[in-house]
């Protein structure tokens, strides 16, 4: 077994976040069975507090201040105290939404689609982002395949026998639809490369392919905007030689069981909030993003249909989790 094999292997055995087989066993999804053993979330009374979780792109007493903007308009437009709940890793904050710590929660595609065949979350925004180079606000993206302009390779077909990075098993982006992109080219990454790897971060696969760390690397598109600030000319160094279907955007879902009537006021609220000025400012700061738009869980529907045609339970691609972090008790602001 070659050392590529036997790493696959090893992140295929063992990034298993639960023993459940979800491709299959979901009513909503394609060739699911409606005959699904998990039974559904009894509706909860409407709660007396909320909590809204996040996984950081920064630090965590900085993104609790990002969010704060948020809380308190949640508070006001739905009259019950919400406060912020800052997860290590996204396993962390789906584990919280399941056992009800978190009822309100960001999740990205992959991470939304496990949590919703868990019985731990429903989606109802997906977010709204502008493509640079466009100026058009989408809610859906690619991933695109890049390489250092002067490597000579103009597709992905000519990249046989390099090195090539994807991002993080967990990532829809930067590895599971990059991989059902070269398997419906006949390309078994493990053989057509000399070398593969998980670079960590979209910004890090990035600046590994402009360093010349590996020739090809697998990210969202433009990832290059991230590190476009201290590598000004990476988008003449680093080029795109090819990009993958469209994926649906990450989520703004609530949590299983939630009262109906204070999800509607939710949803409702939220709308609101990402048309003003500073639900603007603070939703760029949070999560980086234009706005929110309607969502549904069968919008994800093409996530459970890559990994079905992968013949890979959609938990594989989640990383094993860390120790979460637990909501303060001065979290939630008194009323």
């Amino acid at each position: 077994m070659t050392q590529n094999r036997r790493r696959a292997f090893i992140i295929a055995t063992t990034l298993t976040l639960t023993s459940f087989a979800l491709l299959g066993c979901n009513p909503s999804s394609p060739g699911g069975s409606a005959t699904s053993s998990t039974p559904a979330v009894a509706e909860d009374k409407a709660p007396d507090k909320l909590i809204l979780g996040f996984v950081p792109s920064v630090e965590a007493d900085k993104a609790v201040a990002n969010a704060k903007p948020l809380a308190d308009y949640l508070t006001q437009e739905l009259g019950i105290p919400v406060g912020s709940f800052v997860s290590t890793d996204y396993v962390g904050l789906i584990e919280a939404m399941a056992s009800k710590k978190v009822d309100i929660g960001s999740l990205p595609t992959l991470g939304y689609v496990l949590a919703k065949d868990k019985n731990a979350a429903e989606v109802i925004l997906k977010t709204a982002r502008e493509i640079p180079a466009t100026k058009e606000v989408k809610t859906t993206y690619h991933s695109m395949f890049i390489t250092r302009a002067d490597s000579g390779i103009k597709s992905i077909e000519e990249a046989k026998g390099k090195r090539m990075a994807f991002v993080d098993p967990a990532s829809a982006s930067g590895n599971l639809f990059p991989r059902y992109y070269l398997k419906k080219k006949n390309i078994d990454p493990d053989n057509f490369f000399a070398q593969t790897m998980f670079a960590g971060g979209h910004d890090s696969a990035v600046r590994a392919v402009y360093n010349g760390q590996v020739d090809v690397a697998a990210v969202y598109d433009d990832a290059r905007n991230k590190v476009e600030k201290t590598l000004p000319d990476v988008k003449t160094k680093v080029i795109k030689i090819g990009e993958t279907d469209e994926i649906p955007n990450d989520t703004i879902s609530v949590r299983s069981g939630l009262n109906k009537e204070l999800v509607a006021k939710i949803r409702e609220a939220l709308l609101k909030y990402s048309k003003t000025e500073e639900g603007k400012k603070t939703l760029k700061a949070i999560y980086e993003v234009e706005g929110f738009s309607e969502a549904q869980d069968s919008d994800y529907d093409v996530v459970r249909d890559v990994a079905k045609a992968m013949s890979v339970p959609l938990e594989n691609y989640m990383p094993k989790p860390k120790t979460a972090a637990t909501p303060s008790p001065e979290a939630a602001p008194k009323k």
